[in-house]
């Protein structure tokens, strides 16, 4: 009877990865809005009704390969905090690094792109993931080290969440060539953002 189980499973859980590599596939070759359930789930060679026993629409969907896709970049992100943090050179070559990532992953920024205009849920987590970097950078920044829920601390977790915010949207820009994201004084700027705001919360 276990081993019935376990097979169930490994189906269940087969099917879902299928239409999860599936989701990625045909949103960066036809654009979000255009994909609808059906696309998937025939890329996935799944039925309607096993789309939808797994995800409740193509915004969970798309919602679970941005989680998936944030939680491979998170080292990246957070790299900084294992680094120099205050030396400008570290933080300029932590930017443009950022800024090369996302450029290798263009279309898949783009679907991210487009679900946010689309979708709220997907503008939510997004914006949740803003919050998670502060608290995670803030057990090696001190200047991160900040919390929403802390009146005091209010102004500060908002100009943290401000810069991060620039930081990745501007990437975002550089990837898809949109707007003045692509100059390279961009990066000077945004090192240059950031160095002020941990220098200005350094107990040091």
């Amino acid at each position: 009877m276990a081993g019935i189980i376990a097979v169930a499973r490994q189906r269940k859980q087969d099917s879902r990865e299928r239409l999860l590599a599936a989701g990625v596939t045909t949103f960066c070759e036809k654009g979000y809005i255009s994909v609808s359930v059906d696309d998937i789930a025939a890329a996935a060679g799944v039925s309607r009704v096993t789309f939808y026993r797994h995800f409740g629409g193509k915004a969970d969907l798309a919602i679970e390969i941005f989680t998936r896709a944030a939680a491979a970049a998170m080292p990246s992100l957070l790299r900084i905090g294992r680094s120099d943090f205050r030396d400008r050179t570290v933080i300029a070559d932590w930017i443009a690094a950022l800024f090369a990532a996302d450029r290798a992953n263009g279309r898949l920024l783009r679907v991210f792109t487009h679900a946010t205009i689309d979708e709220t849920s997907f503008t939510l987590r997004a914006q949740e993931l803003i919050s998670e970097l502060i608290l995670q950078l803030g057990a090696t920044i001190p200047a991160f080290n900040v919390h929403a829920d802390r009146p005091e601390e209010r102004r500060k977790w908002l100009e943290a969440w401000l810069l991060l915010y620039e930081i990745l949207d501007q990437s975002n820009h550089a990837a898809l060539d949109s707007g003045v994201a692509a100059d390279p004084l961009v990066v000077e700027i945004l090192t240059d953002r950031f160095v002020a705001f941990v220098n200005s919360y350094s107990p040091f």
